[in-house]
């Protein structure tokens, strides 16, 4: 009976999860189980499905400009780096230079000219570091604040519509893995910005290696 060997394997499948997992047992969650099952689920990995992966990420981010241009419209913000520097400062009193350019992950020429257009907006201050006064940190302004919450309600839109139809499921998913993506290459930004590609494969998992 098909039936019953299916729920063995499911039984045999929930005493491996208690074994793998650092939870505690009156903790866990059919989310948690779901998530085991797709963490362990064997799959033959194609090639061309990295190149699609590395296709798909660039898309997603043309279309996240796309959205946001139309969402900054009439805004005295004129381009997506400039949301994303004022976002940066939003909760913050002060950044220093190389800080936000990190967080927004942008080169030290682009991500001065994108502060250098917030300053003469007077959307950003700079101010120097009480502790090193070489260095310059900046902040956002009264006026920076205003012009964010100005159209934040159209931002939040286009966040709407860049996950599109994805179920809750789905979403958290993405979420979990794109921040697992995120966390990777901003360490190679931040700690090896000046690596050449091949020196840079050696942080690849072993398993993703032997894939190459």
């Amino acid at each position: 009976m098909r039936s019953k060997n299916l729920l063995i394997e499911i039984i045999e499948l929930l005493e491996k999860f208690e074994k793998s997992t650092t939870l505690n047992n009156d903790n866990l969650s059919l989310d948690d189980f779901i998530y085991f099952l797709q963490q362990n689920k064997p799959i033959k990995e194609d090639k061309n499905d990295i190149v699609h992966i590395a296709q798909n990420v660039s898309f997603l981010h043309r279309y996240s400009k796309f959205y946001i241009k139309k969402a900054l419209k009439g805004s005295l913000l004129q381009t997506v780096d400039e949301y994303t520097y004022l976002v940066a400062l939003f909760n913050e009193e002060s950044l220093s230079k190389t800080e936000i350019n990190n967080r927004n992950v942008i080169e030290k020429t682009s991500g001065n000219e994108i502060m250098r257009r917030l300053l003469k907006a007077k959307l950003i201050g700079e101010r120097r570091d009480k502790e090193d006064r070489r260095r310059m940190r900046v902040f956002i302004t009264d006026k920076g604040r205003a012009e964010l919450l100005k159209v934040f309600p159209a931002l939040w839109q286009s966040a709407m519509l860049l996950s599109g139809i994805l179920s809750p499921h789905e979403k958290e998913s993405f979420l979990q893995t794109s921040d697992k993506l995120c966390d990777f290459h901003k360490d190679i930004f931040v700690n090896s910005k000046e690596e050449e590609i091949d020196n840079l494969m050696v942080k690849l998992s072993p398993v993703n290696q032997d894939n190459l």
